[in-house]
């Protein structure tokens, strides 16, 4: 059976400026192996990753919803969703 493990989608926490360097870590509670994660910005897909993504020198169009899929290798390929985060540049 699949294991109910929903990603958390961290995100800094600190007033974010043009040229800024930003980290986003999905996370997940449980421990699971052989994971793969895709990241969003407003609905798009930004690619797939292991757990995190660097977004260096931010533009103002970096700004918006953010959020992450991830499955494991080990279970069958459900993909599960964070909730989204919002994301200010200024």
């Amino acid at each position: 059976s699949y294991p109910t493990a929903t990603p958390v989608l961290q995100v800094p926490v600190q007033l974010l400026l043009e040229g800024d360097r930003m980290t986003l870590r999905c996370r997940v509670r449980q421990k699971v192996l052989d994971v793969l994660v895709h990241f969003y910005h407003n609905g798009t897909a930004m690619g797939w990753h292991l757990a995190e993504k660097d977004l260096h020198i931010l533009q103002l169009h970096h700004s918006g919803h953010y959020s992450c899929k991830f499955h494991s290798r080990r279970w069958p390929s459900v993909w599960v969703e964070s909730a989204p985060v919002s994301v200010t540049v200024h």
